[in-house]
């Protein structure tokens, strides 16, 4: 999936999605940079 914008909402989260995710950011122009983060639901 991919999202436009600067912002990025989940909504109706369970806790199966909990884990480990990766966010790519892009521009167009190289490089593009990631950052891998963990996202916990109580």
């Amino acid at each position: 999936n991919s999202v436009e914008g600067e912002t990025l909402v989940l909504t109706k989260v369970t806790r199966s999605e909990m884990g480990t995710y990766l966010c790519i950011a892009s521009n167009g122009v190289p490089p593009s940079v990631s950052k891998q983060m963990m996202l916990h639901v109580n």
